[in-house]
């Protein structure tokens, strides 16, 4: 789809917002997944960190990335949160003022799930496999699963487009795919149906930006000030959420549309363990992995150093400031 077409969508699906938001002075933050990863994004939100902050922020959730990326190089979004493949993807194309500033999640925190008559990888061949949206972060954890066990994402499995994390959970229940990749909280309700997990792409050792926030560096440099309290702004939420359960609950269930309080639960409990981080710092090591996936098909990607897509000043100054420390003393 050309660029101006997937701009136009997304115009049409936030027209009664963007103008206001602009009058405003507020921030367009987009996501790309009703996934937990998102939940400090959200918390920052519900829980008047932003405002707080002297913050306007207007969440918007996109899911698909392509469009996305659109939507950000042509000024419709500030912000981009999502998998870490859109920045070096953007480069490639000759699009080198964006940056990846901050990240709520290091870990490949992917699953992958099938019906329970397929016992391992193998019985993948010549099945129909569900993903978001083609470009994205999970079509792009998808590929790397597939090629990892032997399998040729073009030739060996049939790929289908499904729209997000939850419609590839009901595809799977309802028989439009075999298999599909899942993330938190989802990959528990799989479970409990009796689906199959083949594969858990977190123990892999893998370091992959999962929910990665990006953005033009120019525009992080103009706006240093708004920028810096948008990260103040993640830090409070991220203790908020790892401190509160029972409010972080109800925005998970909120945002996520899930009734199981049980696989929300424990999807939250994960994440507040093992997840996210203290202070969202994104490190090289986290887009090192997208660029050796990218290089399979444009030899260009080997020429990226990962260190070029990353802006850590903000993170950096909000480090300084003492404030984590603060919070968790």
């Amino acid at each position: 789809m050309a660029i101006g077409k997937i701009v136009l969508t997304l115009l049409l699906l936030i027209a009664t917002v963007s103008g206001a938001s602009a009058a405003e002075g507020m921030l367009r933050v987009s996501y790309s997944a009703p996934a937990t990863a998102f939940l400090p994004l959200w918390a920052a939100k519900e829980a008047g960190f932003f405002e707080r902050n002297n913050l306007g922020v207007e969440l918007l959730y996109v899911g698909s990335s392509p469009m996305a990326l659109a939507a950000l190089l042509s000024d419709e979004l500030d912000v981009l949160t999502g998998g870490g493949t859109a920045a070096p993807t953007a480069y490639l194309q000759g699009f080198r003022d964006l940056a990846l500033f901050a990240t709520l999640d290091h870990r490949f925190a992917f699953k992958i799930f099938a019906v329970p008559t397929i016992v391992d990888a193998s019985g993948l061949r010549g099945k129909r496999y569900g993903v978001t949206r083609f470009g994205g972060s999970l079509d792009f954890a998808s590929r790397y699963f597939l090629r990892s066990v032997g399998l040729d994402p073009q030739k060996d499995v049939q790929l289908i487009q499904i729209g997000n994390t939850a419609d590839i959970l009901a595809a799977l229940t309802n028989g439009t795919v075999d298999a599909g990749t899942l993330t938190f909280p989802y990959n528990f309700s799989a479970r409990k149906l009796g689906y199959r997990q083949l594969a858990d792409l977190s123990q892999s050792g893998a370091r992959y930006a999962t929910a990665a926030f990006l953005a033009k560096k120019n525009f992080l440099v103009a706006q240093r000030v708004r920028m810096q309290a948008f990260i103040k702004a993640l830090v409070e939420a991220i203790h908020y959420v790892k401190t509160n359960p029972e409010p972080a609950l109800k925005i998970l269930q909120r945002y996520t549309r899930m009734a199981d309080r049980e696989a929300v639960k424990q999807a939250y409990d994960e994440y507040a363990q093992n997840v996210w981080p203290r202070l969202p710092a994104i490190e090289p090591e986290d887009v090192k992995l997208i660029l050796e996936h990218l290089a399979q098909t444009n030899p260009k990607a080997r020429e990226i150093q990962p260190s070029a897509l990353i802006y850590s000043s903000l993170v950096e100054s909000v480090a300084r400031s003492g404030m984590v420390e603060q919070l968790y003393k």
